[in-house]
């Protein structure tokens, strides 16, 4: 019984870091698609894809202690959802139209 204690402890571990790391993309993708702007609008469409990505998977794994008000209900996960098929349909229009990824400026690397 102690084993499954322990995978569900690290389960709930990963859930957390996915969760911050999340956050900390929303930031970043707003942060570089003033980067790429230069760049063309391509390549600061992947950082619009990369912001509704990291709402979509906020939005999903919103531990429930602070998910308050509207949240609290299913409505999040029909957000998250919808904010991650809305991040996909524009990668899979930038691929389709730039003929592959475009290139991008990354200033943290």
């Amino acid at each position: 019984m102690g084993l499954f204690k322990t995978i569900d402890g690290l389960l709930a571990g990963t859930k957390y870091l996915a969760w911050g790391l999340a956050l900390i993309g929303i930031a970043g993708s707003i942060v570089l698609f003033f980067a790429n702007i230069g760049l063309g609008f391509g390549t600061a469409a992947v950082f619009i894809a990369t912001l509704f990505l990291s709402i979509g998977v906020t939005l999903l794994l919103l531990p429930k202690p602070l998910a308050k008000g509207k949240f609290e209900s299913k409505s999040r996960y029909i957000l998250g959802a919808a904010s991650t098929i809305i991040a996909v349909a524009v990668m899979g229009i930038v691929y389709m139209s730039a003929g592959g990824f475009p290139a991008v400026n990354l200033i943290f690397a």
